[in-house]
């Protein structure tokens, strides 16, 4: 073969390449195109505090964008449902799903749950709000403090019972804790999110929940359910006299917090408009105060700040897992 005719073959195939990696990139750089359709997975129920937020961010980057977004909720096995529908689907971007970090590494780490994936088929795109859980009880519940919860369920073991809004959610962690600080077992009742966990309380069937402040709200407000204590080390606004769980002595690291996440291999343009989108929506006092109402603190952490509040979470319901059930599956 003539050199030449080498040389032009090259020359055409490099030409190619470079067209192709061109329209990739410009593909890339494009994102989100408008009249695409966006598909948002909620791993949890209609009404819930995800859900709602979702719906209020979902129409907000819409306008932005151009874009149409259809909400999927598919509540149970603490987001393996939601996110095996994730998984199949393209990994262009225009499919994401909500991660309540907790209970989206307990699902798969815990052996029972034999989860199809792990930690590296996530691409985590940013943390989107952080607000303390409450620890709530039915108007008429004995419990008028926290203490005298621990208290009874000290005294009288596994009658207690404690609804979860998951089965290996931080319930889990709860009752660990309750246990070997305090001395009190309780009975985890597992739900599948936290509204079916907050009715099962309204109507007798659960004795405390923990729940977010969005679907407590409205509960609280109407005199059904009060709250006992809030988490972490600072007084709630939204329940301002009820006390802090650090000041009853229950220190635990606080895990309320939510975030978004695509499959990996999603191209890199994809994931930073995500990202960029976020961070915009957090920043928007506007939609800070609409979400605020509904009892939802907008935060934002990018990716690489995500990935390590992700892998902090991780090695605690790992920890969590080998404790109470003897084995934890080590992530990939």
């Amino acid at each position: 073969m003539k050199l030449e005719s080498i040389g032009a073959g090259l020359l055409t195939a490099f030409c190619l390449w470079w067209g192709s990696a061109d329209r990739a990139h410009a593909q890339e750089a494009s994102f989100p195109e408008r009249g695409q359709t966006i598909t948002l997975w909620v791993p949890y129920g209609a009404g819930g505090m995800v859900d709602m937020m979702g719906r209020t961010l979902a129409a907000y980057w819409d306008q932005k964008w151009g874009t149409r977004t259809v909400i999927q909720n598919r509540p149970g096995a603490n987001g393996q449902l939601a996110f095996n529908e994730m998984f199949k689907s393209k990994r262009n971007g225009y499919t994401i799903s909500f991660t309540q970090t907790f209970d989206t590494v307990m699902s798969y780490l815990d052996p029972v749950a034999n989860a199809p994936y792990s930690r590296s088929d996530f691409e985590p795109v940013a943390l989107v709000q952080r607000t303390p859980g409450v620890w709530v009880v039915k108007a008429d519940s004995p419990y008028k403090t926290a203490g005298s919860l621990f208290d009874a369920a000290k005294a009288r073991p596994d009658e207690i019972s404690f609804g979860s809004p998951a089965a290996r959610g931080v319930g889990v962690l709860h009752a660990k804790v309750l246990s070997e600080r305090f001395g009190a077992k309780v009975n985890l009742v597992p739900f599948n999110d936290v509204p079916s966990a907050v009715n099962a309380l309204i109507g007798g069937h659960v004795a405390v929940v923990t729940s977010n402040v969005a679907v407590a709200m409205p509960h609280v407000r109407s005199g059904r359910i009060r709250v006992l204590m809030v988490g972490g080390e600072r007084p709630l606004k939204y329940f301002p006299e009820a006390p802090t769980s650090a000041a009853v002595g229950y220190h635990l690291y606080d895990f309320s917090h939510t975030g978004i996440a695509v499959a990996a291999g999603t191209p890199r343009g994809a994931v930073d408009a995500w990202a960029a989108m976020f961070r915009e929506m957090a920043a928007n006092e506007g939609l800070r105060a609409k979400l605020d109402a509904m009892g939802v603190n907008l935060d934002y952490q990018g990716p690489q700040e995500y990935r390590k509040l992700w892998l902090e979470v991780e090695a605690a319901a790992r920890d969590v897992l080998l404790q109470t059930a003897g084995s934890a599956r080590t992530p990939r």
